[in-house]
């Protein structure tokens, strides 16, 4: 008897399916599957450094920038974590077959 998944879950892979998630990964997104921190910390650090590096930067900003940073990588990273997910669901369900790198 097949597992079968909760509501969000099916909800979930439904509205996946539907933006294109059963085709095979871009290379960028091989790329952000494989090393997350990479992808993740480029737009942190480069929204930190337009925030700190304008004249007249207090220290409110560079803790603006500190924060907004962080939070906007943290998010490319939880995204690059779901793509690992879903690289890891296309290939246990057959649709792709990752070359080596």
């Amino acid at each position: 008897m097949p597992k079968i998944p909760p509501a969000p879950a099916r909800g979930f892979r439904a509205v996946d399916r539907f933006l294109g998630g059963n085709q095979p990964p871009t290379r960028f997104q091989r790329f952000a599957a494989r090393r997350p921190l990479a992808p993740a910390a480029a737009p942190g650090l480069l929204f930190f450094a337009v925030v700190a590096a304008t004249p007249g930067t207090q220290l409110v900003d560079v803790m603006v920038g500190i924060a907004f940073g962080a939070a906007l990588s943290l998010t490319y990273y939880v995204t690059a974590i779901c793509e690992r997910a879903r690289q890891r669901r296309l290939i246990r369900e057959g649709i792709w077959k990752p070359t080596p790198p």
